[in-house]
């Protein structure tokens, strides 16, 4: 019996150093390489969509401010991330997109895209789709175009836009009527109709 624990001894002993330094050393690399491969990728994810909901605000209050200087109703086209099939427009180019934004005026009896390149179009990722458009009264539009006019008075008409980032995230942008800056806000969000 006292072999054992003199056995069990020795090995306590050599088991309480702790590490050596080249464990440490190799540990603290692997870890900086997993970390230098992770880290891009996930900044990568959450860049591109704060850049996308830039884009998707910084559009809409140029709208509003273009409205208002030129003194002319512009329209910020939601191009929905499923065509409208009974949409007799969508033959002509400025109706024939998906998934993207652009504003457009209406010249000669007809909708062109807007001159300055802040406005035209802007196609989305598919990391990055627009799901469907709420208006102030409640509809819910999925399919197809979706034109919102920003007057030249400075006033638009409320509506809320939903985005779904990555397949999973739900988020909203809303558009008041009175305000240039869109509220984005996370979750589906509705307006509260009054029966």
């Amino acid at each position: 019996m006292a072999a054992v624990l003199r056995f069990i001894k020795k090995k306590i002993r050599r088991d309480d150093r702790g590490f050596t330094l080249i464990e440490i050393v190799v540990v603290i690399a692997i870890i900086s390489i997993l970390f230098m491969i992770a880290v891009p990728r996930v900044t990568r994810i959450f860049s591109t969509q704060r850049e996308n909901f830039a884009i998707f605000t910084g559009m809409i209050a140029a709208t509003f401010d273009d409205a208002f200087l030129k003194n002319r109703t512009d329209f910020f086209t939601i191009y929905l991330s499923a065509p409208d099939p009974e949409d007799a427009m969508a033959q002509k180019d400025v109706f024939n997109r998906k998934n993207g934004l652009a504003v457009l005026n209406y010249v000669n009896g007809e909708f062109v895209d807007s001159r300055r390149n802040t406005l035209r179009f802007k196609e989305f990722p598919q990391s990055f789709l627009i799901e469907e458009v709420v208006t102030s009264s409640g509809e819910t539009i999925t399919n197809g175009n979706v034109m919102i006019p920003f007057y030249p008075q400075g006033y638009s008409n409320n509506y809320i836009i939903h985005v779904l980032v990555n397949g999973e995230q739900k988020w909203s942008v809303r558009i008041d009527k009175h305000l240039k800056e869109p509220k984005v806000s996370e979750g589906y969000a509705t307006f509260d109709i009054e029966q």
